[in-house]
């Protein structure tokens, strides 16, 4: 299976959603069909409605009339990017529910096409209300950076990573160059940056301002996984590299347990040694997930030894268990569930790597790398190429459905979504790619929308 990216979009540390609001089928899968979806009111057409105040009755009064409804929220849509390529790569969502968006811009040129005036290089942050109106832009001209994402803390500031390989980039704190952080204020002005290895893959905001990161050294011996957990200031709270391991091995996704542990996952190559305790077998794939305490020690871990699967997604439910996504090949089998490979998968596992309910996780006609999320009660949302997929916290399929674009002139507009996450109060939110019109002359922008019940 092609895969689009192999950016990983984490969210913040906590969902405050109801599982109510994952419901879309009579909701927001109404709304994604059809011309109701693409006539969505823009952010400035929008006039804020506010409810009136509430008095209490003198004594002796007739009973109040009855009390309006709250205002609903309403599905808002952005196209992103200009004549080059557009395509956005991350986003999350902070504990007030603004959203912020990390995409790239690359120039067209390519065997098939010419450029195009006006077309650039760049990466760009952006930050929006939960209503979708802009706050503020930065964009950064660039050369080579690989797969940016953003994460937030509750308090509205920001974590960029990526991988600026062959040449640098200026985020305004001087170079970044390998695998790069650099933590933004609120109001989009660069705090610190480090860099945290050669590459890095994953990213997860705790809830006092500092980050955890997973990336990786290249030595000569092999790739050497890195972990650090950093300050609100960028100092380390612990660091610690793991055992070198065989080419293959992608610890690329991470999350925040309710205990204040951190989870990782990944596929593992052969065999990975951590505090004493050996996982996976020589010569096999395997499927592994470790959890470190708050020092960087290994708390627990479990390896599925011959299964065949690169892990793009991971969040951890509100008891502590872990949803998994990502793409396999031959046979998976999981607690009660055999899946039959090549595909996607979505993957529930309870305390300490119970294994509770897998899915096969439905593609459409533009597969990449999935991406997931939970809401406040364990709910899970999961995307993969066009196609948004909604379970209950117990593996029950709420809905299914095929984004249509969310603002389409041309008759034919191919909606991949790369990233999704919730908007308290609001909906879900989600980010990637919508092309506009045929693959020579057409227009490949990055999009930023809302899916409100």
């Amino acid at each position: 299976m092609h895969r689009l990216s192999e950016g990983i979009t984490h969210r913040a540390w906590y969902r405050l959603l109801p599982a109510a609001w994952l419901a879309f089928a009579a909701g927001c899968g109404g709304l994604e069909a059809g011309a109701e979806a693409s006539e969505a009111p823009s952010t400035q057409e929008r006039v804020p409605q506010e409810a009136g105040p509430i008095t209490p009755s003198a004594p002796g009064a007739l009973p109040p009339a009855e009390a309006a409804p709250a205002p609903q929220a309403r599905p808002w849509f952005h196209r992103v990017g200009g004549p080059q390529d557009d395509l956005g790569t991350g986003l999350a969502v902070d504990g007030s529910g603004h959203v912020s968006l990390v995409w790239l811009s690359t120039p067209r040129q390519d065997a098939d096409r010419a450029p195009v005036e006006g077309e650039q290089l760049a990466l760009s942050l952006a930050r929006h209300d939960p209503e979708g109106q802009r706050l503020w832009t930065r964009e950064f001209p660039r050369n080579r950076v690989d797969a940016p994402r953003v994460v937030a803390s509750p308090g509205g500031e920001l974590f960029l990573s990526g991988n600026a390989f062959l040449y640098d980039i200026d985020f305004g704190l001087g170079a970044a160059s390998d695998g790069f952080l650099v933590k933004f204020s609120p109001e989009g002005e660069p705090l610190w940056q480090r860099r945290v290895g050669q590459k890095v893959y994953a990213t997860v905001a705790d809830a006092s301002g500092g980050v955890f990161v997973a990336a990786e050294e290249w030595t000569p011996d092999g790739l050497l996984p890195v972990l650090a957990h950093h300050d609100a200031q960028g100092a380390f709270v612990w660091t610690r590299q793991l055992d070198v391991v065989e080419r293959g091995t992608e610890l690329r996704a991470a999350a925040r347990m309710p205990s204040g542990q951190w989870l990782l996952a990944g596929r593992l190559e052969g065999v990975l040694t951590v505090d004493g305790q050996r996982f996976g077998a020589p010569g096999a794939s395997s499927l592994l997930l470790l959890a470190f305490g708050g020092e960087g020690r290994l708390a627990w871990g479990k390896a599925w030894q011959g299964v065949d699967a690169h892990v793009s997604g991971l969040e951890v439910d509100p008891a502590g268990g872990g949803v998994l996504v990502g793409e396999f090949s031959g046979d998976l089998t999981w607690g009660d569930s055999r899946l039959s490979g090549p595909g996607a998968f979505v993957l529930s596992s309870g305390a300490e790597g119970v294994e509770r309910w897998a899915r096969a996780l439905p593609c459409g006609q533009a597969p990449a790398a999935p991406a997931v999320t939970l809401d406040g009660e364990g709910s899970v949302a999961a995307v993969c190429g066009d196609t948004l997929s909604q379970y209950s916290p117990e593996g029950e399929q709420r809905n299914e459905q095929v984004l249509t674009p969310g603002e389409c002139s041309e008759g034919n507009c191919p909606v991949v979504a790369t990233a999704l996450d919730f908007v308290p109060g609001q909906g879900l939110a989600l980010t990637g790619l919508q092309r506009h019109g045929d693959a020579v002359n057409g227009d490949q922008e990055a999009f930023l929308r809302l899916l409100a019940p």
